[in-house]
């Protein structure tokens, strides 16, 4: 069995999609717990109505302490007897051979905590806007610079989510394994938090089937300014992430190198192009000087790694403080 947990925030036009979406899957053995994380509309009176009569729904509604909170309360609603558990965001649609899809991998896949999919896009009104893509970055073998995995590659590293790349709604948990995490911690990044946590526990692949619709919308919390800004709070953890296992954190040491060494600064290159295609267009000094900006912080950490100097020294410290 497979639960599904539906959590959403002031969604009356589109929480219908996301139950109906449910409701037509072909496999048919799960249970579907809808959190109301605090909706300020009529989103809950909504849920109320399309639940009732159905046992295999329960809707509930608490104070929005963010999506990690409303995802927590969904799982701890679930029986103990499931074996796989799906979060699904309340504006976005599985595809009816999802959790078919989902579950025959993970059942014939002892090894894999985690299976995630690619995904289609729609706008606000349900209109088709194409394939997206989950882009997932690792060292290549030319110099160890970053790589998009491809398709063809279904296992995923843990480098790939510290890199804050490969995440997103579209995973399915193996829920023996998901236990051993606690839950959601972040109240944002809080999946390629749980990305992170999951991948050093069991093996993460990606399906290359697009079995997950997501709604761009304005309103969606990974497009606001004040969301992007809290990146920091997930780098400061998994920077400075200590375990009891050597090994993992010799893994994690590893990543750091990357991540700052390789993938920092290119990232810093290919926005500073971008900046600069754009002065070429608006003619505004503001995106030439990012555009420098950009190309400067780049070069710096490229040629004297201040950033991951400054990181594994402090890991270094953190790590002596454990052992005494």
């Amino acid at each position: 069995m497979i639960g599904v947990v539906i959590i959403t925030y002031n969604n009356e036009k589109h929480i219908i999609d996301a139950f109906q979406s449910v409701v037509d899957q072909e496999f048919t053995d799960w249970i579907c717990v809808m959190i109301d994380n605090g909706s300020t509309d009529s989103t809950f009176e909504i849920m109320q109505r399309l639940v009732a009569g159905d046992p295999r729904f329960s809707a509930f509604k608490k104070t929005n302490e963010g999506p990690a909170a409303g995802r927590n309360l969904g799982f701890s609603k679930l029986p103990d007897h499931i074996d796989y558990v799906h979060f699904l965001d309340g504006d976005d649609m599985l595809h009816p051979s999802y959790l078919s899809t989902m579950v025959e991998y993970l059942d014939t896949h002892l090894n894999v905590g985690l299976v995630a999919c690619q995904f289609e896009e729609i706008d606000n009104d349900g209109n088709y806007l194409g394939k997206g893509h989950r882009s997932r970055f690792s060292p290549s073998s030319f110099f160890g610079f970053p790589r998009d995995l491809p398709l063809k590659i279904v296992k995923t590293p843990f480098v790939a989510f510290f890199a804050s790349t490969g995440a997103g709604p579209f995973g399915t948990y193996r829920r023996s394994v998901f236990v051993k995490t606690n839950g959601y911690e972040l109240k944002s990044h809080e999946d390629t938090d749980m990305f992170c946590k999951m991948s050093l526990l069991a093996e993460v692949h990606y399906l290359p089937k697009y079995l997950y619709t997501k709604r761009q919308t304005l309103n969606n919390l990974a497009h606001a300014p004040a969301y992007r800004s809290t990146h920091g709070f997930f780098r400061r953890k998994w920077d400075f992430y200590q375990t009891d296992n050597p090994t993992l954190n010799l893994l994690i040491d590893r990543s750091i190198r990357y991540y700052y060494i390789k993938h920092v600064p290119l990232r810093h290159f290919k926005v500073s192009v971008k900046a600069f295609k754009q002065f070429t267009r608006n003619k505004k000094f503001n995106s030439l000087s990012w555009s420098m900006r950009c190309f400067k912080n780049g070069v710096m950490e490229l040629l004297f790694k201040k950033s991951y100097k400054r990181i594994i020294n402090k890991r270094k410290s953190l790590q002596s403080q454990r052992v005494q």
